[in-house]
């Protein structure tokens, strides 16, 4: 809240709320919403998204075996959630929900160790993940070692830092709360360093993704940190319009709502999009789902890179069996899947060798071994560069257990001996 307040004379005392409200409308010349029924459902409002945002994490967590969920780093997203909560708690004081009395009159308390330090640590983890992804896609190192971790530590020592410094600094210069009106309030150099600093967080974040902006993997990591930075950039646009053009937000319900709740919004929105869907599937036909995801990590041939990682492999061929016995290429599962099986995938025997008659079985539908078109198509365009230039494709070695062929020539024979069923 803007530092005007300070004017309010000291032997000023109010004998009610309502006339406390009274002379902070005549000082400031506005109209003030007093604390109400509004601010609590604000909270439990608030504390129901959290609550929400707890059952998939709980559920992940029970879960955390099923592959995909494992490949989301659940300490990570954990450490978001806790850091969105104590956001949150420091929110609710500093945003004006309540009265402050008690220990609710500790401002600097509130608003450096819970709703600043803690909406750091968010951004903050968002930047660390961001910078793992970039080591093992870019960069081809493991998210592992002194180099990895120092990025980290440099970071929350940096918050840690700030906070104690800012602690250390007179009130005056920060934040201080005044008795006579029980308002908490803030310096300008304070509050423009804190918003800076946030949005120095956020462009770090977008410099991550445009090195991140060519992973085509598994997981979705690109497209997850593009909508994790839509929600980032539309939050600072928000805090920052707010916070700069009402510095005493805090005293109009309106503003204080939009404020508490759209913080709410956002770090709850960020991790149900990283967590949501794998543990829905988690509990939806998730052997079906775990078996095309593993196929995926090979046919990406991304297996070797997240084993090394995060522990996953998909060892030994992967099963998948219908849910209800039909077999998949029946007119009945067409009908009921709305495809055409068919047609949409390649059948692996095609693909095996000439002389051994053999396959590495891959995915079993009831009906032999399969692939989806987009992946065989993808590995057949990155085998015939590979060969081109007299390497080895990997991705086509890890599909059909056996290295391919190395000169234009063979790559040439062997791309035109393929055909779609």
């Amino acid at each position: 809240m803007a530092d005007n307040i300070r004017l309010v004379p000291r032997s000023s005392l109010f004998s009610n709320n309502e006339e406390r409200i009274a002379y902070l409308e005549k000082l400031l010349n506005m109209h003030i919403d007093p604390v109400g029924g509004a601010d609590t459902a604000v909270i439990a409002v608030g504390s129901a998204m959290f609550g929400i945002t707890l059952i998939f994490i709980a559920t992940a967590w029970i879960n955390r075996r099923f592959s995909p969920i494992r490949a989301k780093n659940l300490p990570m997203v954990t450490c978001l959630f806790v850091a969105g909560v104590l956001w949150f708690v420091g929110d609710i004081p500093m945003n004006g929900h309540v009265l402050l009395k008690g220990t609710f009159s500790n401002c600097k308390e509130w608003n450096i160790w819970a709703r600043v330090l803690f909406c750091f640590w968010y951004t903050t983890v968002l930047v660390v993940r961001c910078y793992a992804l970039d080591r093992v896609f870019n960069q081809n190192k493991p998210t592992r070692g002194i180099a990895y971790y120092a990025t980290s530590v440099v970071l929350v020592l940096f918050y840690l830092g700030y906070s104690i410094v800012t602690q250390a600094m007179p009130d005056k210069l920060t934040i201080s709360y005044n008795s006579e009106v029980e308002l908490c309030t803030t310096t300008h150099g304070y509050h423009y360093v804190t918003v800076i600093i946030l949005w120095v967080n956020w462009l770090v974040f977008s410099f991550m993704m445009i090195r991140l902006r060519n992973i085509q993997s598994t997981f979705n990591e690109f497209y997850e940190s593009l909508v994790i930075l839509a929600f980032g950039i539309a939050a600072m646009i928000k805090t920052s319009v707010v916070h700069f053009t009402r510095p005493n937000y805090p005293l109009i319900l309106g503003y204080r709502v939009a404020e508490t709740i759209g913080d709410a919004f956002v770090s709850n929105g960020v991790i149900l999009v990283i967590i949501a869907y794998p543990v829905i599937r988690s509990i939806y036909r998730s052997k079906e789902y775990e078996a095309k995801w593993l196929l995926r990590l090979r046919t990406d041939g991304l297996e070797d890179m997240y084993d090394a990682n995060m522990r996953l492999r998909g060892d030994g061929p992967l099963n998948l069996r219908p849910l209800s016995g039909r077999k998949p290429y029946s007119a009945e599962a067409r009908a009921s899947d709305g495809v055409d099986v068919n047609s949409q995938y390649f059948r692996m025997s095609d693909y095996s060798s000439e002389k051994t008659n053999t396959v590495s079985p891959v995915v079993t539908l009831g009906g032999g071994p399969i692939v989806s078109p987009e992946h065989m198509l993808n590995i057949r365009r990155s085998q015939g560069l590979h060969m081109a230039a007299g390497g080895t494709d990997r991705s086509a070695q890890m599909l059909f257990g056996r290295p391919s062929l190395g000169s234009p020539a063979n790559a040439k024979e062997g791309l035109e001996s393929r055909r779609i069923l």
